[in-house]
């Protein structure tokens, strides 16, 4: 799915228009952001290569991903509209299941390294008020692999609320089209219960 169907679906009204933060030149907090993120990736996959354990991978990412993402705003969008139908411990098991299972997902992403570096190369005006900030894999004798984080403001930080592999292939709205058999056909909670159980087979079960 293109950028364009998760950019039509915010602006089909699911989030509020966020405060618009100053994208003269470049944006300092936006780097930041993916600049930590980036760091956390690179980790993972060196972790990964001293065959630490996936559980334990796992354990240090997730807080990193838990700061730098948007995590209830991208659930809001990917499992509307039962996401904001449900009460509030619905919501939080459901948060909680798929902050862990998008955080399973990189760790079993990115398993390995051979000196890949992460490197940002620019940054883009997105539609009401956010950022697109590019990075690109290198690998050696590899062709580059471009990564687009969309950010949205949140105060005076910016926080990652969508992933476009390759620039254009939309994390967010390919979540959207991934949960909603789920979600017709048990709410939240069969959502919560197939996040949990898909984070368990990435992780081995263990």
């Amino acid at each position: 799915m293109r950028a364009a169907l998760a950019l039509a679906v915010l602006a089909a009204g699911l989030l509020p228009v966020p405060a618009v933060a100053q994208q003269a030149g470049t944006t300092p907090g936006a780097r930041a952001t993916v600049a930590r993120l980036n760091e956390a990736i690179l980790s993972l996959m060196r972790e990964a290569a001293g065959r630490e354990p996936a559980r334990a991978r796992l354990q240090r990412f997730l807080p990193v991903m838990l700061d730098t993402f948007d995590l209830e705003a991208a659930l809001r969008v990917a499992a509307a509209p039962y996401f904001d139908q449900s009460a509030e411990p619905e919501k939080r098991q459901a948060l909680d299941a798929f902050a862990r299972r998008s955080a399973a997902q990189y760790v079993d992403r990115f398993d390995s390294y051979d000196g890949q570096r992460l490197e940002i190369v620019g940054e883009r005006p997105a539609p009401r008020g956010m950022l697109l900030v590019d990075t690109d894999l290198m690998r050696a004798g590899k062709t580059p692999v471009r990564l687009s984080y969309l950010l949205r403001p949140e105060g005076d930080r910016w926080r990652i609320l969508d992933v476009l592999a390759k620039g254009t292939v939309s994390q967010l709205a390919t979540q959207r089209s991934e949960f909603q058999n789920t979600l017709r056909g048990g709410g939240l909670a069969a959502l919560t219960r197939d996040l949990n159980s898909n984070a368990d087979r990435i992780l081995g079960g263990a």
